[in-house]
């Protein structure tokens, strides 16, 4: 749903593709106070471009946890350390706009392969407005992921939900990786593909999507399941085993899916880098 910042230098600029496949502009939320309605029949994709969030990373890192700001000081890279900054802050400050809770007060819990799902607070912590947003705290699901500059994440609501993006790295032996964890159909597309890293970034993003919203580990399930695949080839939209596969829409250099196990109406997407929000 969005493609790389290079291509427009000016603002950042992504497509989304409808059931009906058409395209249009990626949307632009100005304040964190109108953020759309999530509907049980949506799921909203925000993407991130972390050189854009740099000269507000301290902000970011002000809404982290202590364990968040311990994990993202671990990183030897500089870059690394930033993209975790933003991730966990764009996390929590849209699960804030979401929820109308306050950024620094979001728990977490974990599962036993440590994907993290909200902590609904209880009523009797909740006041005025927030009390009108209960249902939101209760029902609202999430997952995010990160590769290279970018940042993506996934709201929806009453649904299990994984998403990934994948930069598309050109030197790799993608055929020698995917005989170890690809299905046999999907090193068929692989083989048969004019552009085989794209084609095997394509399927990761698929896989390691289902596999977040599944919640299990990841290494241990990828050959074990095929994406949907029909007649020779990867459709824009999938489904199997009652789970919905979506492309994103990535440009050039990444790959991007989300996968869910409800039927879904819309996918729009946001660009986090414009939304003002409250300190």
């Amino acid at each position: 749903m969005f493609i790389e910042k290079s291509i427009t230098p000016d603002s950042f600029v992504a497509y989304l593709s409808n059931m009906d496949k058409n395209t249009r502009l990626m949307e632009s939320i100005a304040d964190i106070r109108q953020l759309p309605d999530l509907g049980e029949e949506t799921i909203h994709i925000w993407g991130v471009h972390v050189p854009d969030v740099l000269d507000r990373l301290d902000t970011l890192h002000s809404t982290l946890c202590t364990e968040e700001r311990e994990k993202a000081a671990r990183f030897f890279r500089e870059s690394d350390r930033q993209s975790s900054i933003a991730a966990r802050g764009a996390l929590r400050i849209l699960l804030s706009g979401y929820t109308g809770l306050p950024a620094t007060g979001i728990e977490f819990n974990y599962s036993e392969n440590g994907k993290p799902s909200f902590v609904p607070p209880a009523s009797s912590r909740l006041s005025g407005e927030q009390l009108g947003r209960q249902d939101a705290c209760d029902t609202i699901s999430f997952n995010v992921s990160h590769s290279g500059e970018w940042v993506v994440l996934a709201f929806g609501r009453n649904r299990n939900i994984g998403v990934d993006v994948e930069k598309i790295k050109r030197g790799m032996d993608v055929l020698a990786i995917a005989t170890r964890y690809f299905a046999p159909e999907e090193i068929t597309l692989i083989d048969d593909a004019e552009d085989q890293h794209d084609m095997f970034f394509q399927l990761w993003a698929r896989k390691e999507a289902y596999v977040k919203a599944l919640g299990s580990g990841l290494f241990q399930e990828l050959n074990r399941f095929s994406v949907p695949v029909e007649n020779g080839a990867l459709p824009e939209i999938g489904e199997k085993d009652g789970w919905i596969f979506h492309r994103l829409e990535a440009g050039s250099k990444y790959a991007a899916a989300v996968v869910t196990d409800k039927e879904t109406a819309r996918v729009p997407c946001y660009d986090f880098g414009g939304l003002e929000w409250l300190d």
